[in-house]
C-alpha cells in the first residue's frame, strides 16, 4: 500500500512513487500495489475522540471515525508493506499525510504501556521524499525526517529512505517568480541525477517485495 502525500499527480512524489511501485510488480505478477491519494478526500487528522483507548474497544485496528480515510486506513493496516510518500514542505511532509498517520498509528498504541500493536506485526516500511532543496540541504530536514521515521518505527519496521533532492518544481520556469533558485543548476542536476532517483524508487520497490 503506497500513501500518496503529494497534492500533483503528475510530478516529482507521483514519479517516484510509479517508480518504486514497478520496483515491486517486477518481483511477481501476484504483487497488488495500490496507492492512495490523500488528496483526493478531504479529510481531518485525529480528533482526539479515544474510542479506540476505550476499555474492550473494538477499534485497536483501524480508526473508529467514518469518513473517506476509513477504509484507506484499514486496507493500509491489513497490507503486507506500507510506502508513505511526500514532498515536503517547510521542511516538513504534507499536513494531509500527517492526517493519515495519525489516524493510522495512533489506535495501535496503547496508553497501558505504550506499547504498539497493528494488526499484522512490524511489516517492512519506506518514505520517499521529494524535494526542491539541494542535497547540500539535507541536514535541515534530518530531523523532521527522523521523527516521521521514528513513529512508523515504534510500531512497524524502521522506513527504508528514498531521497529525490533539488527537484524542478515546475515545467517552466518563465511563468514563475522563482529567481532564487538556480535554474541552470537545477536543470543539470535533474539531467544527472533524475533518472538514478527514479531507479533508487525501483530498486526500494524491488526490494521490499522481495521481503513478503
Amino acid at each position: 500500500m503506497i500513501i500518496d502525500g503529494g497534492p500533483r499527480k503528475n510530478m516529482n512524489t507521483a514519479a517516484m512513487i510509479e517508480a518504486f511501485a514497478n520496483g515491486a510488480k517486477s518481483v511477481s505478477e501476484d504483487i497488488e500495489v495500490k496507492v492512495f491519494r490523500v488528496y483526493d478526500v478531504d479529510c481531518k487528522g485525529c480528533v482526539s475522540c479515544l474510542a479506540c483507548k476505550l476499555k474492550n474497544s473494538k477499534y485497536l485496528d483501524v480508526c473508529a471515525r467514518k469518513d473517506d480515510f476509513t477504509e484507506p486506513l484499514r486496507e493500509t493496516a491489513y497490507a503486507d508493506g506500507i510506502v508513505f510518500a511526500s514532498p515536503m514542505y517547510f521542511f516538513q511532509i504534507t499536513a494531509q499525510l500527517r492526517a493519515f498517520i495519525e489516524r493510522l498509528f495512533f489506535p495501535w498504541l496503547s496508553y497501558k504501556d505504550y506499547s504498539s500493536h497493528p494488526p499484522k506485526g512490524r511489516i517492512p516500511t519506506a518514505f520517499i521524499y521529494t524535494m526542491n532543496a539541494p542535497a547540500e540541504m539535507l541536514h535541515v530536514q534530518e530531523n523532521n525526517m527522523n521523527e516521521n521515521e521514528m513513529i512508523i518505527g515504534n510500531a512497524l519496521e524502521k522506513p527504508e529512505r528514498i531521497l529525490a533532492v533539488n527537484t524542478l518544481q515546475v515545467k517552466n520556469y518563465d511563468r514563475y517568480d522563482m529567481q532564487g533558485f538556480n535554474l541552470e543548476a537545477k536543470q543539470r542536476w535533474h539531467e544527472e541525477h533524475w533518472q538514478e532517483e527514479l531507479q533508487n524508487a525501483f530498486d526500494a520497490g524491488k526490494r521490499m517485495a522481495e521481503k513478503l
